[in-house]
């Protein structure tokens, strides 16, 4: 399942942890759209290149998009900061 959400969490030492929900189904949708529009000249490329064997990475390569956008619910990404000793977090829901 894609995710819905991403969380942008913010500590800092001595001061309240902050956490920014940012909706990621408008860009899904955004991205869905965009796939849509490009699937007829990916498919075109993908004909006129069939001959010298780059039609069938191709249209794999546009599959393993999907498969990427899939295996990106759970992604947790931990970022210190070596001055402050704040920690940011963006965890995908």
């Amino acid at each position: 399942m894609i995710p819905l959400w991403m969380w942008i969490r913010v500590e800092e030492p001595g001061r309240r942890r902050t956490a920014f929900p940012v909706p990621l189904f408008l860009a899904w949708l955004l991205l869905a759209a965009l796939l849509l529009l490009l699937l007829p000249f990916v498919l075109l490329a993908a004909l006129l290149s069939w001959p010298w064997g780059w039609g069938g990475p191709l249209l794999k390569m546009y599959g393993q998009l999907f498969v990427l956008i899939g295996s990106l619910s759970g992604l947790r990404i931990d970022v210190e900061s070596r001055e402050g000793g704040r920690v940011t977090r963006l965890v995908m829901k």
